[in-house]
């Protein structure tokens, strides 16, 4: 009888034990999984392209004066730069560098574009045009859909006798917007039949008042080295410079 009590009692502590050591493994593993982390999800960066050069050349605009121009484009549609420096790099027939030219521009998203730049002083003629573009800054811009810039009334062809000037585009550019823009960059391109490229100038226009309407004209003096038979005219502002047009 006694023996059955002693017996009953050890059972009972082992119990107890038992018990202590359920409820203190129990209470350690909620502490551990409640201060597990669960790891924050990899969100990758959106990959931007650098933009592209399509073409660039540099044309004669007169005696030991040139011009030099580039396409290019941006591959990006969901990301444009407002700011990013260019370099023309000319080289002789040597491909020996004889002229280098810096600037600033922007590109819009998708936008394919002209960079002109002209009165560039060299002695000798350059054969080969390099552009190198660093340094974009570029923002997101989602469902970019341009901006309602639009040039109209095209005309081109040869200049009248004794005007002095060999070629002429006259057209007419329109400020559709509900914003003045600070600048509007026009450029204009004379083509081959063949599509190659053979001439090249560009202008400004500054304080282009909302609903505005400018007729222009652009005339080169210096005989072409090809047969004109196409014009391509572009029209482009800094988005960012006019914030508001982003919100259209």
């Amino acid at each position: 009888m006694e023996e059955r009590r002693r017996l009953s009692k050890r059972i009972f502590i082992s119990f107890i034990y038992l018990v202590i050591f359920i409820g203190i493994g129990t209470g350690f593993y909620f502490l551990l999984k409640k201060e597990q982390v669960s790891p924050l999800p990899i969100i990758p960066a959106p990959t931007i392209y650098p933009v592209e050069t399509i073409w660039s050349q540099s044309f004669i605009t007169g005696q030991d004066i040139y011009s030099v121009a580039a396409k290019i484009r941006n591959p990006n549609t969901n990301f444009g730069a407002s700011n990013f420096n260019y370099s023309f790099y000319l080289y002789d027939s040597n491909n020996v560098l004889i002229g280098t030219l810096n600037g600033k521009s922007f590109i819009w998203p998708g936008e394919s574009k002209y960079i002109v730049e002209g009165g560039i002083s060299l002695m000798k003629a350059p054969i080969k045009a390099v552009l190198n573009i660093e340094n974009p800054t570029w923002h997101e811009v989602k469902n970019f859909k341009s901006i309602n810039l639009t040039l109209g009334n095209i005309n081109y062809g040869k200049g009248e006798p004794g005007s002095g000037k060999f070629f002429m585009v006259d057209f007419t550019a329109s400020n559709n917007t509900p914003f003045d823009l600070k600048k509007v960059y026009i450029s204009a391109i004379v083509s081959t039949k063949e599509g190659l490229p053979i001439a090249v100038s560009s202008t400004i226009l500054e304080n282009f008042k909302s609903k505005e309407q400018k007729s222009f004209s652009i005339p080169w003096f210096l005989e072409f080295k090809g047969v004109p038979s196409s014009v391509d005219l572009s029209i482009s502002t800094n988005l960012w410079e006019t914030p508001e047009l982003l919100l259209q």
